[in-house]
């Protein structure tokens, strides 16, 4: 399914760039905005679902306590994926050979636009099902739920043929902004059960992190 996106949130790029209460140099504020046109215009967002009972998946794809947890009030999970495509990190590529700032600031708006991409797929969840309250999305590698359950995951959604995602010998997902995750559906408001930097989907690329620091949204 097609995904609109249509704006990114610039303060959240400038989180993840580390940018934090100074002005912003016109020359910087000028080259931001030139990357987040660039994302939107490569952007192809997309993401599939599926929806399942407990006990409707026999194999490990709900492996661990924590999972398990975030499912407590859930009859019924949502399997998703979601993407932007692969044609920013073509761009990324380009960047890096002759100005890593833009490639920095690029890596970040497609960190944001795939966020976004999630967000907005959640919303047409809730209107496709009529299902106002879902669990916080929690992805294969959060907790001690194994990345070892991605093959399984994308196979259940058809995701290569339907979205076009993929999974290398080494287990990362190409294109490198997706993110894959489970949703419980409940009847009452569900809190979030899981905080912290560990289960973070930007875990692996975040620029707070890498500098010993957190963003604080977690």
């Amino acid at each position: 399914m097609l995904i609109a996106l249509t704006e990114l949130n610039r303060a959240e790029i400038l989180q993840y760039l580390g940018w934090r209460g100074s002005e912003i140099p016109p020359d910087v504020e000028a080259q931001l905005g030139s990357c987040i046109d660039e994302t939107l215009s490569l952007a192809a967002p997309r993401a599939v679902w599926r929806v399942f009972p407990r006990g409707g998946l026999p194999d490990r794809l709900l492996s661990g306590k924590d999972v398990n947890a975030l499912l407590t009030e859930s009859s019924r999970f949502v399997l998703l994926a979601a993407t932007i495509g692969g044609a920013l990190e073509n761009a990324i590529r380009r960047a890096q050979v002759r100005d890593m700032t833009r490639a920095l600031m690029l890596d970040c708006c497609g960190s944001v636009a795939v966020e976004a991409v999630c967000d907005n797929a959640v919303e047409e969840i809730k209107s496709s099902l009529g299902a106002p309250f879902l669990t916080d999305r929690f992805s294969p590698g959060y907790g001690d739920l194994p990345l070892s359950v991605q093959p399984r995951f994308l196979d259940t959604l058809d995701a290569a043929r339907r979205i076009g995602l993929h999974l290398t010998p080494t287990g990362i997902m190409t294109p490198r902004k997706s993110v894959t995750a489970i949703l419980g559906i409940a009847n009452t408001p569900q809190p979030r059960r899981f905080r912290g930097c560990a289960y973070c989907s930007m875990f692996e690329t975040c620029t707070f992190r890498k500098a010993g620091k957190t963003c604080g949204k977690s």
